[in-house]
């Protein structure tokens, strides 16, 4: 444990974790539908290239032994259901991307900032809920959540 000398102010760096957020435009509705459309193309290149080797894969357990097969067929319906959650995820993700009133924030990432804590700080203050607002690319506002609870912008 580190004792701090006498007169000496205990204060220590920390990361938080701090939500980024998009307020929806024309623009950047574009660009979400655009990002999610290329990526479910993608994830139904990849079924479909999962359909082709799970079959190949299928042909040579059921050479090996009953149990091999078996296994297969199981780990096989595994992957399949993970690939299928994906693509209806991003089916679904992308369907509400375009239903979306503009104005509308989502959620985009999650960042980590470094927020300086000393003793006697209200951790929950600290800890809780700073949100970046992004608007067609820029940093359109700061909130910081206050002691009851409501969103203000940083000035």
């Amino acid at each position: 444990m580190m004792v701090f000398p006498k007169g000496v102010a205990k204060v220590l760096t920390i990361f938080r974790t701090v939500q980024v957020k998009l307020i929806i435009t024309e623009a950047s509705r574009a660009a979400l539908i655009d990002q999610y459309s290329q990526r479910l193309r993608l994830q139904r290149k990849e079924w479909e290239q999962w359909q082709f080797q799970s079959k190949k894969l299928l042909t040579e357990a059921k050479k090996k032994s009953a149990d091999t097969y078996a296994l297969a067929q199981e780990k096989i319906a595994q992957e399949e259901r993970r690939r299928k959650e994906k693509i209806d995820h991003l089916t679904y993700t992308l369907q509400q991307v375009e239903n979306l009133p503009e104005g509308s924030e989502i959620d985009y990432q999650t960042v980590q900032s470094p927020v300086t804590i000393q003793e006697g700080d209200v951790w929950d203050e600290i800890m809780s809920g700073t949100e970046i607002m992004i608007k067609d690319g820029l940093v359109h506002e700061i909130r910081l959540q206050t002691k009851n609870g409501n969103k203000e912008k940083e000035e």
